[in-house]
């Protein structure tokens, strides 16, 4: 059955993720928003064990390193983002060292403090990757700290894969500047513009910078062996996100993710272009895993991402998914 959910009028078509007020939706479709979703994660096997995951330490020695760049006040909006951001370093990349998780803790805790502040810091933001190319004082103190840990990603990756985890750190910096500029102006979304929504969505995110830490050069020196990989990666990443989230958005009446958007643009009924997404989420992961076949270390890296990063999902209180729903997926 097709359940009907209310689009909004074209004011509304701008750019995701929503920053706009959306009112509550009627969540009496809420049930098959789950069912789709636990659909999407039966299709990928996915079950999780009670098996301790978490060590405190790492969150310690990341605040640590935050607080040591003596900016008082200034980075309690990063601080508030470490929990958030170990938590899925941690489950994502359980086989990292501890540095490199406290890096990639850091480096995801500021990204999520950008996209909290973003409409706040559009000209810092706008500067920074000028000014980071130009070995130039960044705008905001955060922001100079922000890039000297990002060149620590030299330390633990392969020139390319450190490259690409820097330069989607920038895009996405870019395309929050974006959004911001679009929603400020009632930018509409065309009706042919077919590819809009998924542009948006992959310069808005950080799934780049997700998919190549999965492979630190001391464990993948030769990128060659998953880099083929990596499309697949970036389009599950994205889209187990949008199957997952779905939900809390529905719930927060948000019309500007990349469901909603899709949905107006192509003329599909939301849970149609969710069903759809969740088709698209699954083969990806598939395709992913046949193309790291003959790659054990890479595969195994992959296998990882995928459990960590779906349950991390589904521990963060962030996406409201009811605790009864969640249980079924514990061995």
């Amino acid at each position: 059955m097709t359940v009907s959910l209310t689009n909004p009028g074209p004011e509304l078509s701008g750019i995701l993720p929503s920053k706009a007020n959306g009112q509550a939706s009627d969540m009496s479709h809420g049930d098959v928003i789950l069912d789709i979703a636990v659909s999407t994660l039966r299709a990928l096997d996915y079950s999780q064990s009670n098996s301790p995951w978490h060590d405190p330490m790492v969150k310690q020695a990341a605040a640590e390193e935050i607080q040591s760049w003596d900016l008082g006040g200034a980075v309690s909006g990063a601080m508030k983002c470490l929990g958030t951001a170990t938590n899925l370093a941690e489950l994502s990349y359980p086989a990292h060292n501890f540095d490199l998780k406290v890096l990639i803790s850091i480096c995801i805790a500021v990204a999520i403090w950008i996209d909290n502040v973003a409409d706040s810091l559009l000209d810092e933001l706008s500067e920074f990757q000028r000014r980071f190319y130009s070995r130039l004082p960044q705008l905001h103190p955060i922001l100079d700290r922000f890039a000297e840990n990002l060149l620590k990603l030299y330390d633990h990756y392969e020139a390319h894969a450190a490259n690409a985890m820097i330069l989607s750190m920038c895009v996405f910096m870019d395309a929050n500047c974006l959004e911001m500029r679009a929603l400020s102006q009632h930018e509409t979304a065309k009706r042919g513009a077919e590819l809009w929504p998924y542009y948006l969505r992959s310069q808005s995110g950080i799934a780049t910078f997700l998919s190549f830490a999965c492979f630190p050069a001391q464990d993948h020196p030769d990128h060659m062996r998953y880099i083929q990989a990596i499309p697949e990666m970036l389009v599950f990443s994205d889209h187990i996100n949008d199957v997952i989230s779905f939900y809390k958005e529905e719930m927060d009446g948000e019309q500007h993710n990349y469901i909603q958007m899709m949905s107006r643009i192509s003329g599909f009924e939301p849970l149609d272009v969710l069903r759809d997404t969740s088709q698209k989420a699954v083969s990806t992961a598939k395709r992913a895993d046949a193309i790291l076949a003959d790659s054990p270390a890479a595969l195994k890296a992959f296998k990882e991402y995928e459990r960590g990063f779906i349950r991390y999902h589904l521990e963060s209180a962030r996406y409201r998914l009811p605790e009864t729903w969640k249980v079924q997926f514990v061995n």
